[in-house]
């Protein structure tokens, strides 16, 4: 592979034998992942420098080869410059309790006084492992004191700063500042690409992508496609692309398209399941899916997944609940459903999470209608969109919920002709914002209203619509709904 950032950008600050090994792996290997797996082979197989051992920890974290940092735990976990790197690996790996050994090691380190370079790899661990459980934990004003100063004295600490507004850029996302979030991603991008840290730029990318998504779906796939061309041209990382699709499969769930986003998100998990890390986010939004075409034993069965996955975290482990108390209610299982509800409602309330408490009124609400009381299913259902509204990017969440709120207005309707306003909204972003699959989700309800309505002639308008709209957008979810509607006409 030919050099990149990623590794040459520490050569000025390390020893000439460290340099020279890396540089040596680095011209063996086909693509930076590859020199990962070979770095990684080096120390294991050899009685290894420990600033080598250093960076086949440092680049297997980047690389997201938790594996490979386990078993070079077993052999040299016991030297005191490796420690932080270990436990973070371990925190990021879901043993939350690690995040204070990251502390307690990186401050013994810190106490030698070391070289500045380490000093500065210290303090931004301790950042990242606050910044990842903020606002829970708050970091340490201190901490971004120094590493402003210890940046400040260095000319060549330049590189750095991709890392650290990397890291802003999630305080911003906790503290709801959706434009300094956008501000900090792109300073870091252009640091990133400035000292030709590919690793960086791709996750860089990618998350620019994410937050994007809702504003700009072309400008989302534009970036998607950049990184990927950088994984695939000199990176290789399984990781990377995993985070790529699931963000493809997010902009596919968007527009309705569940058959491909459910594909996406079922590679991610096996991607991520290969590589030993949590599979609870991509297990929580199938889950979603599933429940929103209709399949509730699967959406049932991703909800108790996504449950196993958090099981050390409270908050994660309520939306999970959620999940499953939709299914419940989908499966007509509704004792079962109410039994959760009341469980889990107060926690619910207790978190201070609005998403959560969103979809606390939402399932509410799909539990209210399936009991008849449609007047207090809007209620709750309108409750939970209000909030959904005041987010900037939850679109797929706001689409959802307005299907809900359609429907209830749908199947509760008394007068002559059904009349719908979420219908209509509904419909009115779908061709708008080119969202085939929630196109189709509007026509099969207006099919179910012009039966209600004894209307053949509407009906039989609708179902070629609907024929065409599955086959022109391979939309299959739809295909066994489409078969049930051609036997009434």
């Amino acid at each position: 592979m030919e050099p990149i950032g990623t590794i040459t950008q520490y050569f000025p600050f390390i020893d000439e034998e460290t340099k020279n090994v890396l540089e040596y792996v680095m011209a063996e290997a086909s693509d930076y992942y590859n020199f990962v797996e070979r770095l990684g082979e080096l120390v294991l197989n050899t009685n290894s420098r420990v600033m080598t051992v250093y960076f086949a920890i440092h680049h297997a974290i980047l690389a997201y080869e938790y594996k490979l940092i386990d078993k070079i735990r077993e052999k040299y976990g016991e030297n005191q410059i490796l420690e932080p790197n270990l436990f973070f690996a371990s925190s990021y790996q879901g043993t939350y309790e690690d995040v204070e050994k990251v502390h307690e090691m990186a401050d013994a380190i810190l106490a030698t006084q070391p070289d500045d370079w380490i000093a500065l790899e210290m303090y931004f661990m301790k950042f990242e492992v606050a910044m990842r459980n903020y606002p829970k934990t708050m970091y340490e004003t201190e901490i971004m004191d120094k590493i402003k100063e210890l940046m400040d004295n260095e000319s060549n600490f330049g590189f750095y700063e991709a890392t650290l507004y990397d890291y802003l850029s999630e305080k911003a996302l906790s503290d709801g500042d959706a434009d300094g979030r956008l501000r900090c991603i792109n300073r870091a991008l252009r640091a990133a690409e400035k000292f030709n840290d590919r690793v960086r730029v791709a996750h860089l990318l990618t998350k620019k992508a994410n937050i994007i998504m809702n504003q700009d779906r072309a400008e989302c796939k534009e970036l998607l496609q950049q990184a990927y061309a950088i994984v695939e041209s000199s990176l290789g990382i399984p990781m990377n692309y995993a985070n790529i699709l699931d963000k493809l499969g997010l902009i596919d769930a968007m527009r309705g398209k569940f058959d491909s986003a459910i594909k996406s998100l079922l590679d991610v998990i096996t991607l991520r399941e290969r590589a030993g890390l949590s599979t609870a986010n991509a297990s929580y939004f199938l889950s979603t899916l599933y429940n929103v075409i209709g399949e509730p034993e699967s959406g049932l069965e991703w909800g108790l997944m996504t449950e196993n996955q958090v099981k050390n975290r409270p908050i994660l482990t309520n939306r999970a609940k959620l999940n499953q108390m939709w299914s419940l209610i989908l499966l007509n299982r509704l004792t079962e459903a109410q039994i959760l509800l009341d469980t889990y409602q107060e926690p619910i309330l207790k978190s201070g999470d609005e998403s959560q408490l969103a979809w606390l009124y939402f399932v509410t609400g799909v539990l209210e209608m399936a009991r008849g009381d449609f007047t207090s299913a809007l209620s709750s259902v309108n409750q939970g969109l209000e909030i959904y509204e005041q987010f900037r990017g939850a679109f797929i969440m706001e689409l959802i919920f307005l299907y809900q709120l359609a429907k209830i207005e749908v199947y509760s309707c008394t007068s002559e002709e059904v009349v719908s306003p979420s219908l209509a909204i509904l419909e009115d972003k779908a061709l708008s914002e080119d969202l085939p699959g929630i196109l189709g989700l509007v026509l099969l309800l207006k099919a179910d209203a012009a039966i209600m309505d004894s209307d053949a002639t509407r009906l039989r308008e609708i179902v070629p619509q609907l024929q065409s709209l599955i086959e022109k957008e391979d939309l299959e979810f739809l295909r066994i709904h489409f078969e049930s509607l051609t036997e009434k006409l």
